[in-house]
């Protein structure tokens, strides 16, 4: 991505803004919404000049609305109506989507005990692709008929095409180069979210290592594990939210009290023994999130895409190590959602080490990393933020 032109933000001098004390700019959770939140009131309010400021006072590093004409509790109204909050499926079109899925999910298994008998026969060459044409190619066609009706049916139960992929981002290539066209089709220079949330998801000249499925975005931390997915719980969680959960989540520096459905975005997730007072997997010692911060902060991966780079898939401000880590920027003076889009993709950040004059001439007022670690091994396996950094 060349952004090399980008426009430092120059002004220090902001005005009375709408002060979202529940958002922490210094926790990955907290940004990420702080970003949804701003690119979701810019596309509801596409004729006013909305922008987002930083400022720091006894709860740390929080964000304020500018531009935007009322208060948190009509703020959230708006986000939740956008959202489609609380979204639920029509019942008959949910129980299409239960049977097929069921149909789907069987063939699945099918094919895997077949591959697995196929193995044992210990066959090779000519002999084993013979057996495989024979044997397998029927069952994944038969397969793939059946995922195709479920994901047809799946499309008439969503609040937003984009959850029409599946339950988790191992799409194939192709189905996401369908839903990227038919968004696309529907997409207009003041309407295109949908769109910028498939191209933050991965890009489909980007393949998975083993398959024909899609390589995804480096903030999927969700992926089957615990029977949680990355969709599955996006979709979930629309169910579950209205305008007052936005309102109570945005303005107040609440205690989580919500349980499962999260993203894993919050390093307080984090359940390993050496960071617990007590048994993390004791009964009544269970993992709390916030849901209203975990939606908000998915929509903010509309300014974070994902794309194709000569060594496979790269998502916007991550590092490719052994544990990734992701760089963001808290700003000086307002910021629109565009200009945000620009920063946070901007080369400064990727440098090693960090050029600090040159990043507080860009008007960048600090910068906080974090670390993506994987604790378990697959697929009982956990990944976690490892608590922000400030390194700039």
């Amino acid at each position: 991505m060349n952004v090399a032109k980008s426009k430092p933000i120059t002004s220090d001098v902001v005005r009375d803004g709408l002060l979202l004390r529940g958002l922490d700019g210094a926790n990955p959770l907290g940004f990420l919404a702080a970003l949804g939140t701003l690119q979701t009131i810019s596309t509801v309010n596409p004729l006013l000049p909305i922008m987002m400021s930083w400022s720091d006072d006894s709860f740390g590093c929080r964000p304020s609305i500018h531009g935007f004409v009322g208060d948190v509790a009509s703020l959230s109204d708006q986000i939740a109506r956008h959202l489609n909050c609380p979204f639920h499926a029509d019942e008959s079109a949910d129980n299409e989507r239960m049977s097929t899925l069921k149909d789907f999910e069987a063939a699945r298994r099918t094919v895997r005990e077949a591959e697995d008998k196929l193995k044992k026969t210990g066959l090779k060459g000519d002999d084993r692709k013979a057996e495989e044409k024979r044997v397998l190619e029927p069952l994944r066609e038969e397969m793939a008929d059946f995922r195709n009706k479920w994901l047809g049916a799946l499309e008439k139960c969503v609040p937003s095409l984009e959850l029409s992929l599946g339950k988790h981002l191992n799409a194939t290539c192709g189905e996401l180069r369908d839903a990227g066209l038919q968004a696309l089709s529907e997409a207009s220079v003041m309407k295109r979210e949908i769109v910028d949330l498939l191209a933050s998801f991965g890009s489909d000249a980007c393949r998975a290592r083993k398959g024909d499925g899609m390589q995804s975005t480096a903030f999927c931390f969700i992926s089957g594990s615990g029977h949680q997915y990355f969709l599955d719980t996006v979709l979930q969680l629309t169910a579950k939210l209205d305008a007052k959960r936005f309102e109570l989540a945005l303005s107040q520096n609440a205690e989580a009290l919500d349980e499962r459905l999260s993203m894993r975005w919050d390093p307080l997730e984090d359940r390993r023994y050496a960071l617990m007072w007590n048994d993390p997997t004791s009964s009544d010692n269970v993992a709390k999130t916030n849901w209203a911060l975990n939606l908000l902060a998915y929509r903010g991966l509309v300014v974070i895409p994902s794309v194709p780079t000569a060594k496979g898939l790269r998502t916007t401000g991550w590092t490719s190590q052994r544990e990734p880590r992701w760089t963001w920027p808290i700003w000086r003076g307002c910021a629109s959602a565009s200009m945000v889009r620009s920063l946070l993709a901007h080369p400064l950040l990727a440098a090693e080490p960090l050029d600090l004059k040159q990043i507080n001439d860009l008007g960048i007022r600090a910068v906080y990393r974090s670390t993506r670690i994987q604790v378990g091994n697959p697929p009982l396996h956990k990944l976690n933020f490892t608590p922000a950094q400030r390194v700039g």
